[in-house]
């Protein structure tokens, strides 16, 4: 009996043979859209890559699952729902909560080159912080339902957030009878967000596997990489050996959506460095 996968995919580009494969992995509340802009450039810089937006377990379309789920569980979706398609990826990114995943499947995929991009994320364990966390705080003070999606907006502006991101979070409401409501379950969110912030996955960079190259873009404006982390990848970088993950570190300017900020800058780091 085959298993079906939580995870939904989408392709942008070429599904021509030797096309290589980027899945791309969004953050906790998101879905695979939000990396359509990125993906449709780069596909047009790099047309020997195809890039598939996942919306991950809980989120977007894909279907709950039969648990919340590990890092381990959302990095094995990948692998379920790749196999029916003859789909396995030369190279995985994750935003945030994301990058977390893609380095639980870089754990998953010792055995086989793959590149790994870590988007703003961080493979240390930590006390809950940052922005995610605050959201889910305000979303939680907020009415369970509301007259328009403006109306919730407004709610999360007044928690501190920007309009930009207001108006990201709100397209997780839908419409139904008089009201709009939210798609998300908040509960499976802290559950998802616990698990991030409690899992080290350091032995994914340090020693990592032969074969396997690891890229962390490092938002300038963002806190969610600790400076000892960063200290830490940084002398990673520059001891790269036989029988080791290689590691990159890219310091770049903005803030931890810097993918919907400056998409630019991501394709541009992508465009050099993913494999020809």
């Amino acid at each position: 009996m085959s298993v079906v996968s939580p995870m939904v995919a989408k392709r942008v580009g070429s599904d021509a043979p030797g096309t290589r494969q980027l899945l791309m992995l969004h953050g906790i509340y998101g879905r695979g859209r939000n990396w359509l802009a990125v993906a449709r450039t780069l596909v047009e810089r790099r047309p020997d890559w195809c890039c598939w937006l996942a919306d991950m377990r809980h989120h977007g379309d894909a279907h709950p699952g039969p648990e919340c789920g590990t890092l381990d569980a959302l990095a094995g979706d990948i692998t379920t729902w790749g196999t029916p398609l003859g789909v396995v990826p030369d190279a995985v990114l994750g935003h945030s909560f994301g990058g977390k995943v893609a380095l639980a499947y870089a754990a998953r995929e010792a055995r086989r080159p793959l590149q790994t991009w870590v988007i703003d994320s961080t493979p240390e364990a930590k006390p809950p912080s940052g922005s995610a966390w605050d959201m889910l705080g305000i979303v939680r003070r907020l009415p369970q339902q509301f007259r328009s999606r403006q109306e919730a907006i407004a709610g999360i502006e007044t928690g501190g957030f920007s309009t930009e991101v207001a108006q990201w979070m709100s397209t997780n409401l839908v419409h139904e009878a008089d009201a709009f409501r939210w798609k998300l379950d908040f509960d499976v969110m802290e559950q998802l967000l616990h698990e991030f912030f409690r899992t080290s996955l350091w032995p994914v960079l340090d020693p990592g596997a032969p074969g396997h190259d690891i890229h962390v873009l490092k938002a300038t404006q963002s806190s969610v990489i600790s400076a000892e982390a960063v200290a830490r990848m940084e002398r990673l970088q520059g001891a790269a050996a036989d029988g080791r993950a290689r590691v990159h570190v890219h310091h770049r300017e903005g803030g931890h959506w810097i993918h919907a900020e400056s998409p630019g800058v991501v394709v541009d780091l992508l465009a050099e460095w993913l494999p020809r």
